[in-house]
């Protein structure tokens, strides 16, 4: 697990707070297998991840009702923790090589996938609007 930015995240994360836990789920697969089958490695580590992020933020969007930035950032970070913690917990169960969880490197990675995670929903509903998937009222944030 290194600092680099997980771009599948991104998508799975915006798709589970814009469309709930089994869209997110389904795309929490793809996406997340995909990643797998590109990587070298275990099968299944990001899969089972992803599908597990897709779930907890359709879920936390449940619980927080994301109209306004504080909401959506703590359901983003729950994802992004959930996920992390999925990961790390296969790696166990594998006997992988964990990342060290106080390493500056690995708390760096969760915060820049919280901000960019944040970032990239935001600029994916920028575009869902453009395009005319969803109406601009569906997706205003309250201060």
């Amino acid at each position: 697990m290194s600092a680099a930015f997980d771009i599948p995240l991104i998508i799975v994360v915006h798709v589970a707070i814009t469309r709930g836990k089994l869209a997110g789920m389904i795309v929490g697969l793809v996406m997340g297998y995909s990643q797998d089958a590109m990587a070298a490695g275990v099968l299944g580590i990001n899969g089972v991840a992803k599908i597990v992020a897709g779930f907890s933020g359709g879920l936390l969007k449940e619980k927080f009702f994301v109209r306004s930035l504080t909401n959506r950032l703590i359901t983003v970070f729950g994802a992004v923790i959930v996920a992390t913690v999925m990961k790390l917990i296969i790696l166990y169960l594998f006997a992988l090589p964990a990342p060290d969880l106080l390493s500056p490197t690995f708390i760096f990675a969760l915060v820049n996938n919280t901000i960019f995670v944040l970032l990239g929903s935001s600029a994916l509903e920028r575009l869902e609007i453009r395009i005319g998937i969803r109406r601009e009222e569906e997706i205003h944030l309250e201060s």
